[in-house]
């Protein structure tokens, strides 16, 4: 994607970016080979037999003009568990995410027609499967059943999950035959209300995942938090800056807590995302009095299109009473008050998404909604 950044804004960045003890996960660590096709399609090798599998979604239609978004329902291609601590994916120009969960809901019916996907195995095993797919992604019934795995916005994506101070491999832990629900969103629109654009050069949607087992000889399961503040509007001619603070207050999360990994999200009318580590104040009943800034700018976006991962080699500790502040400025020029929605072209989101260790419940996903 073609995109005209302010010069002052993007040196602004690079010099912030600089500061941070994260690395670009593009240089962590060794790649597959992958690439982009004579047709304009993503492609990537699997990992060798016994070292982790691939699951590799077909071209599918992302007509001129349209947003698809919609959910694969697949079959892990593995009879055994495993950990995994290297998660690859490639996809065609013009994702604006993939999200990946492990799930225990049954399957919904078919919608739509039946899109071939080339499965190969942890065992070395290939074949193709015409898989079920749903062209709505419903998110209360997904939520409540499952856990997210795995988020990536980027065309090419490979994490390396970090070791923490104990020595230890953090993973993601998947279960033999697990059913994983692959939530995509191509967008092929040259031009989006209120500015800004993201297009699908082929007029096709594929993305190919990855996943490596670990081999390390003592591991820690990691977990996702999901944070959204869904309250967000965005008037007619605003500039406005919102922020919501990410606690992590469930009363069985251990701490300190490892910050693995993190990326934000939001839509065209975003200009500037950022996440500040904070220490809060609290009274003799538990009840915050007032806080401080501990570290600037743990994370920070200003490409609303391709927002960075950035992962955290040594992870960022959260202690007792530690939090995130998410923040994210929206400039609004036009005629249109903008509400959170999951649509690129008359919606704004305003997410933030964070792999910690050790796990809750084992792997559970944390949701917070709260405002």
């Amino acid at each position: 994607m073609k995109k005209f950044l302010p010069l002052l804004m993007l040196l602004a960045a690079v010099f912030i970016a600089s500061c941070k003890s994260s690395t670009d996960t593009a240089t962590t660590v060794g790649q597959s080979a992958h690439g982009v096709d004579a047709s304009g399609n993503a492609w990537m090798t699997a990992p060798p037999a016994g070292e982790g599998l691939q699951i590799a979604v077909e071209p599918f239609d992302v007509p001129a003009g349209t947003e698809v978004q919609g959910d694969f329902y697949l079959h892990l291609p593995s009879d055994v568990d495993f950990d995994v601590d290297r998660i690859e994916i490639a996809m065609n120009q013009g994702t604006h995410h993939l999200n990946i969960y492990r799930s225990k809901i049954a399957w919904p019916p078919d919608s739509g027609v039946a899109r071939p996907v080339v499965y190969s195995h942890l065992n070395g095993k290939v074949d193709t499967v015409n898989i079920r797919y749903q062209a709505e992604f419903n998110a209360t019934i997904i939520w409540n059943e499952s856990d997210m795995l795995v988020e990536a916005q980027i065309p090419y994506l490979n994490w390396q999950l970090p070791k923490l101070a104990t020595g230890e491999q953090s993973v993601v832990h998947f279960g033999a035959n697990d059913t994983i629900i692959a939530e995509n969103h191509f967008v092929n629109i040259d031009t989006l209300v209120a500015g800004g654009s993201q297009s699908t050069p082929n007029g096709k949607g594929k993305f190919i995942i990855n996943l490596w087992k670990s081999t390390a000889a003592s591991t820690t399961r990691s977990s996702m938090c999901f944070a959204r503040k869904k309250s967000i509007k965005i008037l007619p001619n605003s500039d406005v800056t919102f922020s919501k603070d990410c606690n992590f207050s469930p009363s069985d999360i251990v701490r300190p807590i490892s910050v693995l990994g993190m990326t934000g999200h939001y839509h065209s009318r975003g200009k500037r995302f950022w996440v500040d580590k904070m220490k809060g104040f609290y009274d003799a009943n538990g009840n915050k009095t007032g806080d401080t800034l501990l570290q600037a700018n743990v994370y920070q976006s200003i490409a609303w299109d391709e927002p960075p991962f950035t992962v955290y080699d040594p992870p960022v500790l959260l202690n007792t009473g530690e939090f995130l502040r998410m923040s994210a400025e929206y400039v609004n020029n036009s005629a249109n008050t903008f509400l959170f929605g999951p649509h690129v072209k008359t919606d704004e989101h305003f997410n933030l998404f964070t792999w910690f260790a050790p796990s809750w419940h084992n792997g559970q996903t944390l949701y917070d909604d709260n405002e």
